[in-house]
């Protein structure tokens, strides 16, 4: 299901993200199902859409598992998530291209509820077999309809 996109961004970035985007989506059906990353910075929130969502403090996350995790993140593109969790970040990561971000980073729950959204919907299109490109933006477009934000790049209600 496209969610009515009409036409999708081009994907512009260094043929070595595709690559390796690939790399950890094919090799995701070979996780071991018992590697579970647990601890203080990862705290479980709720069940939705049959997964588990977890509140992570992104920058332990950032410095100790994946200098890339972002906002929000799930098993088909990050090799450390299990495939049954999605991990949304509590604060803004510190370069993040958001705006109206408030001075302490939080994520509102407003944004952290479309990011999930967002994690959940690329998932289940990676998991058809969508490359991550075309997945992120079916996410984007998903988020935009949701109408939680007016622009998943912004704290702005």
């Amino acid at each position: 299901m496209q969610y009515g996109i009409k036409a999708q961004k081009k994907d512009t970035r260094d043929k070595l993200w595709k690559k390796l985007e690939a790399e950890i989506q094919e090799r995701a059906a070979d996780k071991d199902r018992n590697f579970i990353l647990r601890g203080s910075w990862k705290k479980f929130i709720r069940k939705q859409g049959g997964l588990k969502v977890f509140q992570v403090d992104g920058e332990w996350v950032r410095n100790n598992l994946s200098a890339i995790f972002g906002h929000a993140g799930h098993g088909y593109v990050h090799e450390f998530i299990p495939l049954n969790e999605i991990w949304v970040g509590i604060r803004h990561p510190a370069k993040c291209v958001c705006r109206n971000v408030e001075k302490n980073r939080k994520m509102s729950q407003r944004f952290s509820d479309s990011a999930v959204l967002h994690e959940i919907t690329e998932r289940k299109e990676m998991r058809r077999g969508m490359i991550f490109w075309k997945a992120h933006q079916v996410a984007l477009q998903k988020e935009k309809e949701a109408g939680l934000l007016k622009d998943p790049f912004s704290e702005t209600k």
